[in-house]
């Protein structure tokens, strides 16, 4: 019988904890996204406004314009004794303009990520780490972009 409590009490104790995540996708944002125009590499410009299609809120006060530049810069960083790249630096880079409709103000913002990494032996393992690496840097590009358009949509 005091096994029974003492599960029930654990139980309990976890559920009303008040445990919710630091980086939740917030669906009662006071911004709207209207339109969103993109240049430079593809694959980070889907990704992207992909990703802001989640941020988006229903009843919301603001409606943004976004106008999208993003870069790709992999570059190696050294090289063993007989040329072979040992390690890269991989740099994301978005240049977002924003266009407030609600009071035609114009924000301007240049987000970057860069990370290194070691190369691999096998290079499908190389090419699924690149992949993996971007994901999370697009990401926390995503991350960014949701802060900023919430810090100018409590400035108005």
């Amino acid at each position: 019988m005091t096994k029974k409590f003492k599960y029930f009490f654990i139980f309990l104790f976890l559920m009303s904890c008040g445990y919710t995540p630091v980086y939740q996708i917030k669906k009662d944002s006071n911004f709207k996204i209207d339109t969103i125009n993109f240049s430079g590499d593809k694959n980070i410009g889907r990704e992207i406004i992909r990703g802001l299609e989640n941020f988006e809120g229903n009843d919301a006060k603001n409606l943004f314009d976004l106008d999208l530049n993003t870069s790709k810069q992999e570059s190696i960083v050294s090289k063993d004794k007989k040329g072979n790249a040992t390690s890269y630096k991989l740099v994301l880079t978005v240049d977002a303009f924003f266009t407030n409709k609600t009071n035609n103000k114009n924000y301007q913002k240049k987000f970057t990520k860069e990370t290194t990494f070691n190369s691999k032996n096998n290079k499908f393992e190389l090419d699924q780490l690149k992949i993996n690496l971007e994901k999370n840097m697009i990401s926390q590009i995503l991350q960014d972009i949701n802060i900023f358009l919430g810090i100018v949509g409590n400035d108005i």
